[in-house]
């Protein structure tokens, strides 16, 4: 039997937030749509894995179809978090409904996106050097 609202059933779609934690980073990719409902579910999974301290974070999004306000404002208390206790935090995604409202609210500073997920691992891997570096000149 077919839906009689053709909203709700596009409002049906899943997502998915998965998470696979390495020796060097952990990475959470969200496949589908953030919208408000999803941005719960994202932080708690998020946030759980910031308090496992993991080596660094990256946050996968190269398979979202839609950003909200909502997901923007915990990828921006995500971010913050990690970079409080010092774990680097990239976001990965190369999809114009993540990009764009990153772009257009000047939040590049605070939110790192990278196109891909191998210039996000670089990204993370040239933070691990440095954090090395500083540990091996400190007294």
């Amino acid at each position: 039997m077919r839906s009689a609202d053709p909203v709700a059933r596009f409002h049906r779609r899943t997502t998915t937030v998965t998470v696979t934690a390495t020796g060097e980073s952990t990475v959470l990719a969200a496949v589908g749509d953030l919208d408000q409902d999803v941005a719960e579910r994202l932080f708690a999974r998020l946030n759980a894995e910031l308090l496992k301290r993991p080596r660094a974070l990256l946050i996968d999004l190269t398979r979202v179809g839609f950003c909200s306000a909502a997901a923007l404002r915990i990828l921006l208390l995500i971010t913050a978090e990690a970079h409080a206790a010092g774990i680097p935090c990239v976001i990965a995604s190369d999809q114009h409904s993540v990009r764009r409202p990153i772009t257009a609210l000047h939040l590049e500073h605070q939110l790192p996106v990278y196109p891909t997920l191998a210039d996000a691992r670089e990204r993370l891997a040239l933070c691990a050097a440095s954090a090395s570096r500083r540990a091996a000149a400190a007294p």
